[in-house]
């Protein structure tokens, strides 16, 4: 019961984050404490992050999970894909509008393991995506205007995704290419 009220009482610190793996779409209660935002947290220096009220499900009928409810678990960063923030994420929005005035949004599309997508990124004005790649090797790349396809939905169930905000793992990327400057 105390556990409980705890968590009722800071409500306010938790958002609700959809975590996306090749075939599997995790869903919880992420822990963000301002001034933090959910890419502070993400981005720590740990292997895990730690969910509350997680429920998981195949991105297709035909793969089966065999726990689908956990109070709470633990989920590995390095087989992560994707980390989308169920509706706004008012940390990300709030105290970054100074910070992305400084750099340029560029388009690109990307494929990460099952996913083709298309976003938006924004880059320090003289480095190139893959310059900001290779200087953070481990640092989820936060992205804007996400549209992703699951690959393997071509012969399956169709599974699209698209969210004003996503954090993509960068050692999961495939390939990448650079469309240009974003519309504003």
């Amino acid at each position: 019961m105390g556990s409980t009220l705890v968590y009722c009482c800071l409500v306010e610190n938790w958002e609700r984050v959809e975590l996306f793996s090749s075939f599997l779409k995790l869903s919880g209660d992420i822990e963000v404490v301002p001034p933090l935002r959910l890419t502070d947290v993400v981005n720590r220096m740990t292997e895990y992050l730690e969910i509350q009220h997680l429920t998981l499900e195949p991105l297709a009928s035909t793969y089966p999970v065999i726990s689908t409810v956990e109070d709470s678990a633990m989920v590995a960063k390095r087989a992560l894909l994707m980390v989308v923030p169920i509706g706004e994420s008012a940390a990300d929005h709030g105290g970054r509008r100074a910070l992305l005035e400084t750099k340029v949004a560029r388009q690109v599309a990307l494929t990460i393991d099952t996913f083709s997508l298309v976003c938006e990124v924004f880059l320090e004005p003289r480095l190139s995506l893959r310059e900001t790649l290779e200087r953070s090797v481990d640092d989820f790349l936060p992205v804007r205007n996400l549209n992703a396809v699951w690959l393997p939905a071509l012969t399956h169930e169709r599974v699209t995704i698209q969210r004003s905000f996503a954090l993509i793992h960068p050692r999961q990327i495939l390939s990448f290419s650079e469309r240009g400057e974003a519309a504003s």
